[in-house]
């Protein structure tokens, strides 16, 4: 199929994938309805509307036909699918590791890993210096901030220790 040909189809998986998650959206909130203590229901029904909204949005942009310019690399689908499937892997990947390895240590090879699935521009070495600071920084800040902070209880992990 041409770059052409690819451009010109109606892209029917946004407003289907939007769909779905008004749904699982609609179905957190229900759930949590249930729930008495507000500190159980602030945050799920808070994510829940905004991936709701996010959702319409998307939506109202797919019925007014606003798309990606054709001058845009990343126009086409076809190149992007292994790197979407690698994403959802390690997401699920780190998921499944944190019982072992602790929210922390997951979540940095999570951030790894992702940095490097995701990377569509030339690795500069200043990107190479930076990026992996920057990301280490930012799931180190998460982490303190609900463990600490907040006081959510996360997975520490049986493999792995820490010290703080």
């Amino acid at each position: 199929m041409t770059t052409k040909s690819v451009a010109k189809r109606r892209d029917i998986s946004s407003p289907v994938m939007a769909a779905l998650f008004i749904a699982i959206g609609a179905i957190v909130i229900w759930d949590t309805t249930t729930y008495t203590d507000a500190d159980s229901y602030v945050f799920p029904r808070t994510i829940a509307i905004v991936m709701i909204g996010l959702s319409v949005l998307l939506t109202i942009q797919w019925f007014l036909g606003w798309k990606p310019s054709a001058d845009d690399p990343g126009a086409t689908v076809d190149k992007s699918i292994p790197r979407r499937v690698l994403l959802v892997i390690a997401m699920i990947g780190a998921a499944l590791a944190m019982p072992y390895l602790g929210f922390l240590i997951a979540g940095l090879i999570a951030f790894a890993a992702i940095m490097l699935i995701a990377m569509y521009d030339p690795w500069t070495p200043y990107r190479l210096a930076v990026y992996p600071i920057a990301g280490a920084i930012i799931v180190i800040g998460f982490y303190m901030l609900f463990s600490h902070v907040l006081q959510v209880p996360l997975p520490e992990g049986t493999m792995v220790t820490l010290p703080f």
